[in-house]
């Protein structure tokens, strides 16, 4: 019987996630038996960790190479003020068995590398991604593609996150599918635009979740869909992500030869090649697969406007995955040198069919 698979202590322990008749005591056994790697120890492995410890997930893999700062301490709730100075990994792993010591937890207080990546990932049936910059992001999710292993995504930046499920196969989408190279660390990360301390929060719980789910095989996943959450708003919306035929990854199995491009120079002159006109502008609207975005304040945009989407050149990082690669994107802002910001940004992050508006929207008011 499956419940002699279980102590008595962790029959009362589980007692009420196991009378969840998606679950019960088959669904537990599953629960124990899984290994689930976690990569970064911060605002998004600290909620993340703490669930998946209280449900019962049988061996958790931590590696982070930091130690706790004080301004980590608004988010990262694995840690404490006594904390401060000492390893999160070993830290984790302490706090994580104070809180159930029916699981195992392997610590590795070191840097994820391309030299140690593939070897970690390789000991594990699901990776949790808690990092915070691109390059790390990339390195993870090609050798989950690698390894066929679910790579389950999530990012934090002010009151936006996003969470998705990118599972290699032969109809799903990757990563790389949504963000064809990676963007500069400096770009996009709770360091350089902030956060509000809840954020990673929820978002980490809703990558516990769907690692709860995948295990126990019940509801529908985020594979092949993209969760945006906006705390400003409090509103929640799905992107449907399609396989991208020319993506160099999952149609051609090739990487990219460096994990993040640099920005394009403010001196480059091919730049100017990106620029358009006002009356070419009309004239492209005219057809479709055009997205027009507005990168003014939300209050430049209330005034006067030429129409598309607003999203501000400060949040512009943060809203990537709100742009179709498949569109020609068409940037304006009241002179140009705003939409030619966006324009470098989009093409470091791998966007190919982006324009400006030379001269900004002044031309029409």
């Amino acid at each position: 019987m499956t419940s002699s698979f279980f102590s008595a202590d962790e029959m009362l322990r589980y007692a009420q996630q196991i009378k969840l008749s998606e679950i019960g005591l088959e669904g537990q056994k599953k629960l124990k038996q899984a290994r689930v790697l976690c990569i970064g120890l911060g605002g998004l492995g600290s909620p993340l960790l703490l669930y998946l410890a209280a449900a019962g997930v049988g061996k958790l893999g931590i590696i982070d190479h930091d130690q706790v700062e004080l301004t980590n301490l608004h988010r990262q709730i694995l840690y404490r003020t006594q904390d401060l100075n000492r390893s999160k990994a070993i830290l984790a792993k302490q706090h994580l068995l104070a809180l159930n010591p029916d699981i195992e937890v392997k610590a590795y207080p070191e840097k994820l590398t391309q030299n140690n990546v593939e070897d970690l990932i390789s000991q594990y049936d699901i990776i949790a991604d808690g990092s915070d910059n691109f390059a790390t992001r990339y390195l993870i999710h090609d050798s989950c593609f690698k390894f066929h292993k679910p790579y389950v995504y999530a990012s934090a930046g002010q009151f936006q996150g996003y969470c998705a499920i990118f599972h290699a196969n032969s109809e799903n989408p990757c990563l790389r599918c949504l963000f064809p190279t990676t963007v500069p660390d400096n770009q996009m990360n709770c360091a350089t635009n902030g956060v509000i301390g809840v954020l990673p929060g929820l978002l980490g719980i809703l990558q516990a979740t769907e690692i709860i789910k995948g295990i126990v095989k019940l509801g529908s996943s985020l594979v092949k869909r993209l969760l945006i959450v906006d705390l400003l708003t409090m509103s929640f919306k799905k992107i449907y992500l399609d396989k991208n035929p020319d993506c160099q990854l999952c149609s051609y199995g090739e990487l990219a030869k460096e994990p993040i491009p640099e920005m394009v120079s403010s001196e480059c002159s091919s730049i100017k090649d990106y620029a358009i006109s006002a009356y070419q502008l009309i004239h492209l609207l005219q057809k479709n697969n055009i997205s027009l975005i507005d990168v003014r304040s939300e209050a430049e945009h209330n005034d006067k406007n030429i129409g598309g989407q607003l999203i501000p050149l400060i949040e512009l990082p943060d809203r990537l995955s709100e742009l179709n690669p498949n569109h020609t994107l068409i940037f304006y802002c009241h002179s140009g040198k705003r939409s030619l910001e966006a324009v470098k940004l989009l093409l470091s992050a791998g966007f190919t069919s982006v324009n400006y508006l030379k001269n900004g929207a002044v031309e029409f008011f």
